[in-house]
């Protein structure tokens, strides 16, 4: 745990480190066009929220809740899985943006065939749309996990640590912003237009939202990484990972609190499905869901954000858990528009912290040698869980009804910020030890 005096000691440091660090490169031209990958990014996945409008597109082809949960699993624990097996190569390349480039194509495909095949699929032949919908997304998932280590590696080493929290907070904020007016656009949508049309429109913009991502991103300019690992098999590179958990408490302790966080998420597809089947509600009301999430990031990433860049990014994840577990408890109580938009805000809080945070604090925790190894690591351990967790949420809803599965994932996020709060430290500390072993700049 984290005293008062080691809190204030590492506030000072944190003050003389961001008065003092080095300006790297092209800095003010790469998290610009960080921001507007980040941007458009986020705001494609709001007209395509695996939490509001894909569960609804799913029930619609006549998918049962285990299917709906299943789906979200499958995207998480494509985006999971990977890095543990790619962390390896990606360790040696001078430069890792071409790599991203070429892979995160996956990434951005699946939603213009969606859009697509939806129109010509979905109304005659809805098993074949709803298979072709778990492949896509799984794709989709899998070629973000392939991405993220080398993504995020590119994000550390052109974004200084003093911006970072700036660089996801004001871009999730302006996303979320454009979000927001773009989920009251797919109210009307999915209210105006009939079914396929309806959720064809929502994939289309994905698509566009996809395409000005994706030019963002090509327009950064990386510098050679400097630090690089030598070639070696991944059986090798196994090997040394136990060793690495060992030396490194605080990082096994924060693994174990995102394990738990992941079964926090369990039921969190399911609370539209519940709002919209057992609280009869309109199916259209998924579009204002949207908007209200995507709202409260409006506010929460930037706050967080810019409190993160000054003391470090635990507490963000506090808040994200505290949010979660709160919205999975008031789900069951809630009967009205206005109860579910409270839960669906909280989970925007929640969710939107978690996306600018976890990744930032493994990063924290590597040592610059290991950056890559730790990602690997983080998204590989989590990945059971995460593919589980809405499988189980999914499973218990249909068996046992969804107030049990709430209930089980508001108790997990509940002993995840327990563990975060009490057991695990800011990582914070380390980066001020590297950044002020470093000499200032002449």
């Amino acid at each position: 745990m984290i005293n008062m005096a080691q809190t204030e000691t590492v506030s000072e440091s944190t003050s003389n480190v961001l008065r003092s660090d080095a300006p790297l490169p092209h800095w003010k031209r790469n998290f610009a066009a960080n921001f507007m990958d980040v941007m458009f990014f986020s705001l494609g996945l709001a007209f395509a929220s695996t939490t509001t409008i894909m569960p609804v597109f799913i029930r619609q082809l006549g998918g049962s809740p285990l299917i709906i949960g299943l789906v979200p699993a499958v995207v998480q624990a494509g985006q999971m899985l990977p890095p543990l097996f790619v962390a390896p190569y990606i360790a040696t390349l001078e430069h890792k943006l071409p790599f991203v480039l070429k892979m995160t194509l996956g990434e951005r495909l699946p939603w213009p065939l969606l859009a697509l095949t939806a129109i010509l699929l979905a109304p005659r032949y809805p098993l074949v749309m709803l298979v072709l919908t778990i492949v896509l997304m799984a794709i989709f998932g899998l070629a973000g996990g392939i991405c993220t280590p080398a993504w995020m590696d590119v994000v550390t080493r052109v974004t200084p640590l003093r911006i970072r929290g700036k660089l996801f907070g004001w871009s999730g904020a302006l996303s979320g912003l454009l979000g927001a007016g773009g989920g009251l656009v797919a109210e009307r949508v999915l209210a105006g237009f009939a079914f396929p049309y309806n959720f064809a429109f929502c994939f289309a913009a994905t698509s566009v939202c996809m395409l000005g991502s994706f030019l963002g991103l090509a327009a950064i300019r990386e510098p050679v990484a400097e630090e690089r690992t030598p070639p070696g098999s991944i059986r090798a590179y196994a090997r040394e990972l136990p060793a690495m958990l060992r030396r490194d408490r605080d990082f096994s302790l924060f693994l174990v609190v995102r394990i738990l966080s992941a079964l926090a998420g369990m039921a969190t597809t399911l609370v539209a499905i519940y709002a919209t089947g057992q609280r009869g509600l309109p199916t259209s009301v998924v579009g204002l869901f949207t908007a209200v999430m995507l709202g409260t990031q409006v506010i929460t990433t930037p706050l967080f954000g810019t409190i993160a860049d000054w003391r470090g990014y635990k507490s963000s994840l506090q808040f994200a858990l505290l949010a979660q577990a709160v919205a999975m408890l008031l789900s069951r109580f809630m009967t009205d528009t206005l109860g579910f938009s409270l839960v669906f805000a909280l989970i925007g809080a929640a969710s939107g912290l978690v996306f600018t945070t976890t990744l930032n604090l493994v990063v924290e925790f590597a040592p610059p040698a290991d950056r890559v190894a730790y990602l690997g690591l983080h998204g590989t351990l989590i990945a059971p869980a995460v593919l589980l967790a809405p499988v189980i949420g999914g499973a218990v809803a249909e068996g046992a009804g969804y107030p049990l599965s709430f209930a089980i994932a508001a108790t997990c996020g509940f002993i995840a910020l327990a563990l975060l709060t009490f057991w695990v430290r800011d990582p914070r500390y380390r980066q001020l030890a590297v950044e002020g072993a470093q000499p200032p700049a002449a």
